[in-house]
């Protein structure tokens, strides 16, 4: 692409090369920081947490019903558990996860032996739910460092994602028009 091109294609396309290119910082942000990754995402959902239980207090439905009320005091007060305690609430529902991972695979392995002799698959069974046990243990014992390597696997699926977006942006426009490449879908009624 010459200067001219280039130009006309950030005109053309600064809408639709937003989104790839957020991808691609917040990828970064997560491969840099994990840790704050995680807090910011929990600090968000208290925020979110707040705002609805603020919203739902001061509805018509929430004066005439005390459950309504409960609900939405309890809802703002997780909201700030969260906000206060980031880490904290990351680390638990990360543990809950694992127990709950845990609690499936020890069913999942006693349903697999139920079927042993029966099915010729018993074995991959086993090797799969083994392999989902260790993760879950995994979990439970170290939450908020399996967390950040899974918060890292993302970021890099972010940014890789990202990242080929705008190749594909770029490749299917040509000389300050778009390529048809016969890979678009048309329906016709």
């Amino acid at each position: 692409m010459n200067k001219k091109t280039i130009k006309d294609f950030l005109q053309k396309n600064s809408t639709s090369l937003a989104v790839p290119l957020m991808m691609i910082v917040i990828g970064l942000f997560f491969i840099a920081f994990p840790g704050g990754a995680l807090n910011l995402t929990v600090k968000v959902i208290g925020v979110i947490f707040v705002v609805v239980g603020l919203v739902l207090s001061g509805t018509l439905i929430a004066a005439y019903s005390s459950v309504t009320m409960v609900i939405a005091i309890i809802t703002i007060l997780l909201g700030i558990i969260c906000i206060a305690l980031p880490g904290s609430v990351a680390a638990f529902v990360i543990k809950l996860i694992g127990l709950i991972i845990v609690i499936n695979c020890a069913l999942r392995i006693h349903d697999a032996y139920q079927i042993k002799g029966i099915s010729d698959n018993f074995v991959l069974y086993i090797i799969n739910d083994l392999i989902t046990l260790v993760l879950g243990i995994l979990l439970l014992v170290m939450p908020m460092r399996s967390a950040k390597v899974f918060v890292i696997i993302v970021g890099v699926l972010m940014v890789a994602l990202g990242v080929s977006n705008i190749i594909t942006a770029v490749r299917i426009y040509k000389d300050g028009k778009y390529i048809d490449d016969g890979t678009d879908v048309v329906w016709e009624e």
